[in-house]
């Protein structure tokens, strides 16, 4: 089956579960407008921020196709121009609601200048088996 997306969320949630730091204005990840949600580490240090986690993409995958893989694709920025380094500490997969095990964190630092980073590919289930009803 053809690929579906590539879809925003409809809501961001702060997730305390893992992380010192909590998200804020997660209004801004439900479009590419060059507004974002930050996790404002200057009061902690390098304290890593909770789990922002990204929901209802809207999918509508028809029932009996197969998940082959999860694509995902995250538009990040390091807004202070590399006077923090910005990375990746933890990236998973949320799953009805639960964060998944299976870690995509790309080391490195974040660019300054707006751009999207790939997690996934194709083939890739991170770690989870999927339904169509999972995934829409």
């Amino acid at each position: 089956m053809p690929s579906q997306g590539p879809n925003n969320p409809t809501t961001g949630e702060n997730d305390a579960a893992y992380g010192v730091v909590a998200w804020e204005l997660l209004e801004n990840i439900v479009s590419s407008d060059d507004l974002s949600a930050r996790g404002d580490v200057d009061d902690l240090g390098n304290s890593p921020t909770n789990y922002l986690k990204a929901t209802g993409f809207g999918f509508t995958i028809p029932s009996g196709a197969t998940i082959d893989g999860i694509v995902v694709e995250i538009e990040r920025l390091e807004a202070r121009g590399g006077i923090d380094q910005i990375e990746d500490d933890r990236v998973r997969i949320v799953k009805a609601g639960v964060v998944g095990a299976t870690e995509k964190a790309i080391a490195g630092a974040w660019p300054t200048v707006d751009t999207y980073q790939t997690y996934g590919t194709s083939t890739d289930l991170w770690g989870e088996t999927w339904t169509v009803a999972n995934i829409n």
